[in-house]
């Protein structure tokens, strides 16, 4: 009995010092840092009282999180990122900041934390500036880095679409090392501007996504980028036009029709101008039925179709297939566009009728596949998950039951034999 004794005491102070033991810092630097990055900075900073190890550990971390709300005045919140920000180890390459604004942040105090950030080795920026004021104003200096790569901007007002001013200057950005930008919730033109060119300085843009903004009252929207290769659009309003000179562009992304019902049709619909896109590969459209004149779309689809005839791939949703339904006597008059078509995927998954599988009218494929007989049609029907029977239901309760007995006539052997060990 004593050498049980002695054994469990033996036991129980190696399980204490197991669990006093610091595995945290015993892992590989890399994988600390990596960690690390996903702290907001003012608990990142905390983290150098741990130990002599953690000292400097936040000093050499890719990502940086700054969030104002930690703070109780943005004055403040931009002191602590000047600071943070010069403590910095300057070997660090690809250095991410990801900063969040909120609360009534000064349009001063914006500029001094953006000047902050782009004096440090910052290659990779993600703004989102959450605010009660009704109106985003974001500083000039924001839109000219000559070594930044990635940007993300995005602001949480989601009646931005009210707003009376652009929140960007109308200016071309400068951004001559960038290579994916992605703006969300932002307003962007004013109504009655004559045309808006931002991208034209952004010389090697590859990836370009515009999420929920709004161009109300613009006439034309450029999009001049001669290495852009994918784009995604999705607006809440547009403006008369969208014209895109993009000659390398393979990937497009896009809905045809804005997400706000009050503008009128002009504005909520894709009115697409381009020269030509000699390489584009994938085509992604989708278009939510309006409840009102849905036939209005119809030329519109057209009009698209004929711009985006170069595409090998292209995916559609079951909306668009319904408004071409509606004028089949037209459709049946109307050439198809498609000369290169390698596939054709048609999604489903916004189908409401499950037990009803729609079809495709004869009229709808001829035009799509006429002029591409090999190409391969796909419909991506919604999963449907299938009713069990009665007699399966009881097998699979019965199974439970039998297992569930198994596992108790097992405990008390164990206990038995435990005890006669003892």
């Amino acid at each position: 009995m004593d050498l049980v004794r002695d054994t469990t005491s033996i036991m129980e102070e190696g399980e204490k010092e197991e669990e006093n033991k610091d595995r945290i810092s015993n892992l590989p630097d890399e994988l600390i840092h990596h960690i690390v990055s996903f702290l907001d900075m003012k608990y990142a900073v905390q983290t150098s009282a741990l130990s002599h190890k953690w000292e400097h550990i936040w000093t050499s971390t890719r990502c940086l999180n700054f969030n104002s709300c930690a703070f109780r005045t943005p004055r403040l919140f931009a002191k602590f990122v000047k600071d943070a920000l010069s403590h910095q180890n300057n070997h660090v390459e690809e250095s991410k900041v990801q900063l969040t604004l909120t609360g009534a942040a000064t349009p001063s105090v914006v500029k001094s934390i953006v000047n902050n950030v782009y004096l440090h080795n910052v290659r990779d920026l993600n703004m989102t500036w959450l605010t009660t004021r009704k109106f985003h104003q974001f500083p000039e200096c924001l839109f000219s880095s000559d070594t930044l790569k990635h940007l993300t901007l995005a602001t949480g007002d989601q009646s931005f679409y009210l707003h009376k001013a652009s929140c960007i200057p109308k200016v071309a950005w400068n951004f001559p090392a960038l290579e994916t930008l992605c703006l969300r919730s932002m307003h962007l033109g004013d109504k009655g501007d004559e045309s808006l060119d931002l991208f034209s300085k952004c010389v090697n843009l590859r990836d370009l996504t515009l999420h929920n903004c709004c161009m109300y009252g613009l006439k034309i929207f450029n999009i001049c980028a001669p290495e852009l290769s994918n784009l995604t659009i999705r607006a809440t309003s547009y403006p008369d036009v969208v014209n895109v000179v993009a000659p390398k562009l393979e990937n497009l992304t896009a809905s045809v029709r804005g997400t706000i019902n009050r503008f009128p049709f002009k504005y909520v619909s894709l009115q697409l101008s381009t020269e030509g896109f000699d390489s584009l590969e994938k085509v992604n459209l989708s278009l939510s039925m309006p409840y009102y004149e849905p036939k209005r779309f119809f030329p519109l689809l057209l009009s698209l179709f004929q711009k985006l005839h170069s595409t090998k791939y292209l995916v559609i949703n079951l909306d668009i297939i319904e408004t071409l339904s509606l004028c089949l006597d037209q459709l049946s008059l109307e050439p198809s566009p498609f000369d290169n078509l390698k596939c054709l995927k048609i999604n489903m998954v916004s189908q409401k009728q499950k037990d009803h599988i729609p079809t495709v009218p004869t009229q709808v494929r001829n035009y799509f596949l006429e002029n591409s007989p090999s190409a391969t049609l796909i419909m991506d029907l919604p999963q449907v998950p299938q009713k069990r029977s009665r007699q399966q239901e009881d097998d699979e309760t019965m199974a439970k039951k039998v297992a569930k007995l198994k596992t108790e006539k097992k405990q008390p052997e164990t206990a038995a034999q435990g005890k006669r060990l003892l």
